[in-house]
């Protein structure tokens, strides 16, 4: 009978593509889903069976120079972490420089990542980032949310610089029901991604788990039978990032 990561393992190798790379469901690759399958596999011990033929697919798209933050990122992160050429464009890596202060961290996290990964600091950008923090302790331009909250700190941390605790912990508590987090303190259902990122902030924080048993079963709630995650507690197909996420709670809270 496979296990629980054997299943897991089947649906991340199902959506491999036979040219490199990895698919959202079907049709061609892209460097999202194949960022968090590689993700997903490394949480499992495993590489794909395909890494030659990916590692060339990632290099190729990166050669035809698609510079979004998102899909930089992707490249990036893959690119150096198996020792391949990953570098951009001067003309770029100016216009990353430029352009990083966004309202949705996430972006602003893409570019602040690729850009340290080309030895380039942002002065500006810990300062920045801490104005963005509003009254209620979370973070976010028009207004705070979790998602926001949480890239916020991701940077702040790649920059080695610790937040006062004390009022992001009370967001965080505010935006949290019986161990699960939703998006804002008013939201609700709880999605993995919501949950993913008020795991993370705890971790950042170094905050204990008060309800770790109710935050395993939710996402194991989420699995689908063909062995990925669905992002909500309701229908939904599964997808790689949502395995990720999902699957990066499960072993972190079995440490």
């Amino acid at each position: 009978m496979p296990t629980f990561e054997d299943k897991i393992l089947d649906f991340i190798r199902n959506r491999s593509h036979e040219d490199g790379g990895y698919t959202l469901y079907e049709g061609l690759p892209d460097s999202k889903n194949t960022y968090y399958a590689i993700k997903s596999l490394q949480l499992l011990g495993e590489e794909p069976e395909n890494l030659e033929k990916t590692l060339k697919w990632v290099e190729e798209v990166h050669r035809r120079g698609s510079f979004t933050a998102q899909g930089l990122f992707y490249r990036c992160s893959i690119l150096k972490e198996y020792n391949k050429d990953y570098e951009i464009p001067e003309k770029f890596i100016k216009r990353l420089e430029e352009t990083y202060q966004r309202s949705q961290f996430e972006i602003t996290y893409y570019i602040d990542s690729v850009l340290r990964m080309h030895n380039i600091i942002l002065d500006d950008i810990v300062d920045w980032i801490i104005s963005q923090q509003n009254h209620d302790g979370g973070f976010g331009k028009y207004g705070s949310d979790i998602i926001n909250t949480q890239y916020a700190l991701e940077i702040l941390k790649a920059h080695k610089y610790k937040p006062n605790k004390k009022d992001i912990k009370n967001y965080l508590k505010y935006c949290e029901d019986n161990g699960l987090w939703s998006f804002t303190p008013i939201s609700y259902p709880p999605y993995i991604e919501t949950v993913y990122a008020g795991f993370r902030i705890s971790e950042i924080l170094n905050l204990k788990f008060k309800n770790k048993d109710n935050i395993l079963k939710f996402v194991l709630s989420l699995q689908n039978s063909d062995g990925g995650f669905r992002r909500s507690s309701y229908l939904g197909i599964s997808e790689l990032e949502y395995t990720y996420k999902a699957l990066y709670i499960i072993k972190s809270s079995s440490l």
